[in-house]
């Protein structure tokens, strides 16, 4: 009976070991990223600016992780639910400001790839506002989820989420709305698809100059990824290949190519 006992209890040494020396993750296996998809600059189809970036990005990145185009809202949810996923477009800034995610301070975002800077675009009839007053009591579409009621709080105006691209477009150019709140570069794009000019903004005027990155939960996995996801960033800057990306795509490299990084959140 000793000696079956004894038996017994090196089996469950071996075992309980076994387990226990096995990590909780494996260090090379990044997450998924989590692409918000909110029109036709980031389709579900895969078409579109951002996902042509991706590609130029990720396309050639050993071990690349997996890049999963959801619906803007569902994206946000499962990523502030899954610790081991990745947000993308995205910034810790945009993380900090959202409150997608409670608390950012375990989060890590890549290199960026280029600058997303927010304009106040007017009806074809009006001018262009140049300073936050200017939307005192107005109508202002604005892509759903972003911080702009907060940025322009205080002047009175009424704000319409939106989320879809053309449908943003057309509340404007169908005069349903007096503003509309809008991102460049994605703007350009979205007006040479519906054959129109760009509304007149101010170009000089930002309420938001923000970038495009990849953020992720900080894990073994993903902090490896991203090093990996920076040295390709910095190999496309370099090379000259992400600023000829961008004049193929109607862009102006020497605007929207800004720092790497940014070492404090703000704007």
């Amino acid at each position: 009976m000793n000696a079956l006992k004894l038996i017994a209890s090196c089996i469950s040494l071996m075992v309980t070991t076994h387990v226990f020396a096995q990590p909780t993750e494996d260090a090379h296996n990044a997450g998924k990223i989590y692409a918000t998809a909110w029109g036709m600059t980031l389709a579900e189809d895969g078409a579109g600016f951002y996902n042509d970036l991706a590609r130029l990005v990720l396309g050639t990145l050993e071990g690349a992780p997996q890049y999963d185009i959801v619906p803007y809202r569902r994206a946000n949810r499962i990523f502030a639910q899954d610790e081991s996923s990745c947000h993308y477009p995205s910034t810790l800034n945009y993380m900090a400001a959202t409150g997608i995610v409670a608390d950012t301070s375990d989060l890590i975002e890549s290199y960026f790839m280029i600058r997303s800077v927010a304009h106040i675009f007017s009806r074809y009839d009006t001018p262009p506002v140049s300073r936050k007053s200017g939307v005192s009591e107005k109508v202002i579409a604005y892509p759903m989820g972003a911080e702009v009621p907060k940025l322009l709080d205080g002047f009175g105006a009424s704000f319409i989420p939106v989320n879809d691209e053309k449908g943003k477009a057309e509340l404007l150019i169908s005069g349903r709305v007096e503003l509309m709140i809008a991102y460049m570069p994605d703007v350009l794009f979205v007006f040479r698809e519906l054959g129109k000019p760009l509304p007149p903004y101010d170009p000089t005027f930002t309420i938001n100059d923000d970038n495009i990155a990849i953020v992720c939960h900080r894990t073994p996995g993903n902090e490896a990824m991203l090093a990996r996801v920076n040295a390709r960033i910095a190999t496309l800057r370099e090379s000259g290949a992400l600023a000829a990306f961008l004049s193929e795509n109607g862009i102006d490299p020497t605007y929207y190519l800004g720092p790497l990084e940014r070492k404090t959140l703000g704007h």
